[in-house]
């Protein structure tokens, strides 16, 4: 009984020995694990106000909290004398992380792709990407995969490795974006009337960029009618529009440029043409001449 109570009696002698140790690394743990949270609110905060870095704040924030949290953890065993258990936590968590990134192959390769989309930035918050196949507007960069938003209100997340590894288009890098359409427009208008009636219809309309300017080819003879290719350019960045209002209006501007000029085209492109604005022609051994018309 002596033998047990001089045990337990050397026992507490030690803990309060260690005591002071203890209680610092439990200090020092809690101030790693505080400081990491705040400093992921922080960076949060930070990267918040830039539009270009909304992206993946969602993916530092966490990746700076865990390394605090992580490097909290290894001080406090250094602290309670256990420098040998820190050594080996970072050796086995190299040799794990090893069996792990074959274990969970996918899983590795998404989260380094994500660390290389954070500092190579091939886009931001907001843009509009098409990767795969798929083209939508980039919403949030996370640890495992990449949100992004289609035309048709569809979420859709990307793993990072299939955006790195594949080829990625960004049509708002600069804010430059160029839509077009055709238009069918008949043989009897002469084709030079007809760009300079498209282009200056076109480049008349509010947001329509002066440079580069807007311009009109020819793209097809088709059995009916010319096929007009119209481009333009606006900047996504300070149009008051989106793409497809000023698509629309510059559609409806030379639609209207046409009518006025009493041109005959085909707004769909298609063989729906007016034959009222067939030329005259005469049938010969008649004196007068005949216009063909819808009732034949």
């Amino acid at each position: 009984m002596e033998f047990v109570i001089e045990s337990l009696r050397a026992d507490w002698q030690s803990f309060l020995g260690f005591s002071p140790r203890l209680i610092y690394a439990i200090v020092l743990l809690g101030v790693f694990w505080i400081a990491g949270s705040i400093s992921g609110r922080v960076i949060g905060h930070v990267l918040q106000r830039s539009q270009r870095a909304r992206a993946s704040m969602g993916f530092i924030q966490r990746l700076v909290t865990w390394i605090l949290r992580f490097a909290g953890v290894l001080m406090a065993l250094g602290v309670m004398g256990f420098q040998g258990i820190a050594a080996s936590i970072l050796a086995t968590g190299g040799i794990l992380a090893i069996v792990l990134g074959f274990a969970f192959k996918e899983i590795g390769e998404n989260l380094l792709a994500g660390i290389f989309l954070v500092f190579s930035r091939p886009f931001e918050m907001g843009d509009l990407i098409r990767t795969g196949g798929l083209t939508g507007t980039v919403k949030a960069l996370d640890i495992r995969s990449v949100h992004i938003r289609t035309a048709d209100a569809c979420d859709v997340y990307v793993p990072n490795a299939q955006i790195f590894s594949q080829e990625l288009y960004n049509y708002t890098r600069d804010g430059l974006r160029r839509p077009d359409f055709t238009i069918g427009v008949a043989y009897d208008d002469e084709p030079e009337k007809v760009i300079a009636l498209l282009e200056s219809a076109t480049r008349g309309v509010t947001d329509v960029l002066t440079e580069p300017q807007a311009f009109v080819t020819i793209q097809a003879f088709s059995a009916s009618y010319i096929e007009y290719h119209v481009f333009f350019y606006l900047d996504v960045s300070q149009s008051k529009r989106n793409i497809v209002e000023l698509t629309n209006d510059v559609m409806m501007s030379c639609w209207r440029a046409l009518r006025e000029a009493g041109m005959t085209f085909s707004t769909d492109v298609s063989t729906a043409l007016d034959i009222r604005s067939a030329p005259a022609f005469s049938i010969e051994g008649l004196k007068t001449e005949s216009r063909l018309n819808p009732s034949g």
